[in-house]
């Protein structure tokens, strides 16, 4: 924290953190639904403010070219969504992709 203003991902962190420790709990039904889906966004965000969106070298327009004109595009594609993946929900990486 820089001269006392907290960065966006210290607010970001600090609401997640409120949300799964003190409304989860406290919640039930259709709101603590809510609760947890609104928690999983910000934790969304705050791997996005570390790391950075996720860039792809091809667009999806070169990819189908490729794939169009037969190149193997396996690694092209694999590495587009570990990047992703990265971002949107790392629990579902292998564990050499985190």
């Amino acid at each position: 924290m820089s001269h006392g203003i907290p960065t966006t991902s210290e607010l970001v962190a600090a609401v997640r953190e409120f949300l799964q420790a003190e409304l989860l709990p406290a919640t039930e039904g259709r709101l603590q639904f809510h609760t947890r889906v609104a928690a999983n966004v910000l934790a969304q965000v705050e791997r996005e403010l570390e790391l950075g969106a996720p860039s792809d070298p091809r667009t999806d327009a070169e990819l189908c070219a490729a794939v169009r004109n037969g190149e193997d595009v396996y690694e092209a594609v694999r590495a587009s969504v570990v990047r992703k993946l990265r971002i949107s929900n790392p629990r579902h990486l292998l564990p050499e992709d985190r």
